[in-house]
């Protein structure tokens, strides 16, 4: 499939997150969410968006993840933005999809990050006008972390700025790290808390885990990882539970945890080359794997040729 304005599109790597932290709490707002308390971090595993100019709004996903069009969204964030900066959203959206569906790990939700920086770039529109911020929040609770980048605090509904740790977990830059995912399993984020409602699980003790992020020592940081969501994945999902058990017994891993409402894990590892070969011996017992790193930023504008650069999730 080919964009035929692709040429004069503007490209954006769009990361995936793992959560350090999430506490689910009860209850719901009135938008239907649930009060979070979320850290999270971006990791080196990217989408590609492309956005030209064109006739109407388009959309495009290589392959397909099976949500095009008004439902997606890159389609929502470009309504949303366009609404409120008043100019019409005549764009053709291309997204190369390497990040896996309703795996946990904020693929979508970084698209629509990378979408709404392409169209204020296109239509020069100063990034740090809150109405940029107040278009991410419509489209869903993570777009905001993405459009921030830094490993971060969100409370609220996890789309509100708390505090910043890119002075305290400044270690974590390039910090070596393996993701694994059960095949052909993947856990709905309603469905996910949809079961936390019927069952909740209470969340590890926040402030305990505040103070460990806020005190610099990465390793004392790593024993509060935390996910009482991801229990409830466990619950749903046998698979994601066997995984994450598995994940845990490897060598060289500091700290493992389901990111998100799964259906990923992922492992702080000790060195790169554990983290490589964790992932070789996951695919070998027929996991989904990918050793990588974290990075302190979300979408970055990339060259026309860098946006051809083709990749899968995984081994395998």
């Amino acid at each position: 499939m080919a964009n035929p304005s692709y040429s004069t599109a503007i490209h954006y790597k769009a990361p995936a997150k793992v959560n350090l932290y999430l506490g689910v709490h009860r209850g719901r707002d009135e938008r239907g969410y649930h009060p979070v308390d979320s850290i999270m971090a971006a990791i080196d595993y990217c989408d590609i968006v492309s956005v030209a100019p064109a006739p109407k709004l388009t959309l495009a996903c290589e392959p397909s993840v099976g949500c095009i069009d008004v439902s997606n969204t890159c389609w929502r964030a470009a309504i949303a933005l366009a609404k409120l900066f008043d100019f019409a959203p005549n764009y053709a959206i291309t997204v190369q999809k390497h990040i896996p569906f309703q795996a946990g790990l904020g693929g979508s939700s970084s698209d629509a990050a990378a979408t709404i920086l392409a169209l204020c770039d296109f239509e020069h529109i100063d990034k740090t006008d809150p109405r940029v911020m107040q278009a991410a929040r419509s489209v869903g609770a993570d777009v905001p972390f993405f459009l921030h980048g830094e490993p971060s605090y969100w409370d609220g509904a996890g789309n509100r700025f708390s505090e910043s740790f890119a002075q305290t977990l400044a270690s974590l830059e390039h910090a070596p790290i393996v993701l694994i995912k059960p095949a052909c399993v993947g856990v709905s984020t309603p469905a996910a808390y949809a079961a936390f409602d019927e069952k909740p699980t209470a969340a590890a003790a926040f402030a305990e885990a505040l103070e460990a992020f806020r005190s610099g020592d990465l390793r004392r940081a790593v024993k509060q990882f935390s996910n009482n969501l991801g229990e409830v994945a466990c619950r749903l999902s046998p698979e994601i539970q066997q995984s994450l058990s598995w994940l845990r017994g490897q060598q060289g891993v500091l700290a493992s945890l389901v990111t998100g409402s799964g259906s990923s894990s992922f492992a702080l590892c000790d060195s790169h080359e554990a983290a490589r070969d964790i992932a070789l011996r996951a695919h070998e017992c027929s996991l989904h794997s990918r050793a990588t790193k974290f990075i302190m930023h979300g979408p970055q504008r990339i060259s026309q040729t860098k946006a051809h650069t083709k990749g899968h999730y995984l081994v395998g």
